[in-house]
């Protein structure tokens, strides 16, 4: 799979006269970070880090469900460019949000911080003024991860989100409900060797596996359709092996 996605990352270099969009960019992202996720994903793999897998593993569902949201079934292409500015303008408004509530902390450490705050500035009034003007739509706001999945009209990102996101939330936000497995509570010292797998056996590193490929296998498809690259016959490939794969789980 990393392969195909270098594949499709030199076919894009050597294309000629691209069309910039909102959508494109958003997808040229999520492909370069997501590759990025995987090969750091199979190293956690290989050290057997059940817990550290199942954390990426919930960066790139959020990504993925995302992705459902902005190229969602049936909507215009007008409609993906809208949701893609919108998916956008949070993470800079995020952004920004951070610079400003932080900005003297910032100052200590990095000089640059003020420019850096002109630039969110900048892109976001530029790009609330596509909204506006290009679009008519004077208040925005991005939908939260569950409403984007099921905004998406994809059953399997709204199973995934019910299913798999909100399990693995848990993991994520170091609650006490997961932080008892990691202390011996009647002695009140760290376990020396937790046992994850026996009491979240979901988690399982051919589990997680199936599921970081399942997301980044429709990652590649969006992004090889988007820049029109001709690599539907490797994508395809791919799937069947997938397809397999969820068999021999289901066995």
């Amino acid at each position: 799979m990393i392969q195909v996605a270098d594949e499709l990352l030199q076919a894009c270099h050597r294309k000629e006269k691209k069309v910039s969009s909102q959508t494109r960019y958003v997808i040229s992202f999520f492909l370069r970070r997501s590759w990025e996720m995987f090969e750091s994903f199979l190293f956690l793999v290989e050290e057997n880090r059940i817990i550290d897998v199942a954390l990426l593993l919930r960066s790139l569902w959020e990504m993925g469900i995302s992705l459902g949201y902005i190229f969602a079934k049936d909507i215009d292409e007008t409609e993906s460019e809208k949701r893609a500015l919108r998916y956008l303008l949070d993470g800079d408004r995020q952004q920004l949000k951070l610079v400003i509530g932080n900005l003297d902390g910032f100052k200590e450490f990095d000089p640059h911080i003020e420019k850096r705050r002109g630039v969110l500035e900048e892109r976001i009034s530029k790009m609330e003024g596509i909204l506006k003007r290009k679009y008519k739509e004077e208040k925005w706001k991005l939908p939260s991860i569950e409403q984007r999945s099921k905004l998406s009209n994809y059953e399997v990102l709204r199973n995934a989100y019910n299913q798999a996101y909100r399990g693995l939330s848990n993991i994520e936000h170091h609650s006490y409900f997961f932080g008892d497995q990691y202390v011996d509570a009647k002695r009140c010292e760290p376990i020396k060797d937790p046992d994850h797998l026996r009491r979240y056996p979901q988690y399982r590193l051919e589990v997680s596996l199936f599921q970081f490929r399942l997301i980044f296998i429709e990652f590649l498809n969006v992004f090889n359709r988007e820049f029109r690259l001709g690599h539907e016959k490797q994508i395809d490939e791919i799937r069947k092996l997938q397809d397999k794969e969820y068999e021999l789980l289901r066995g």
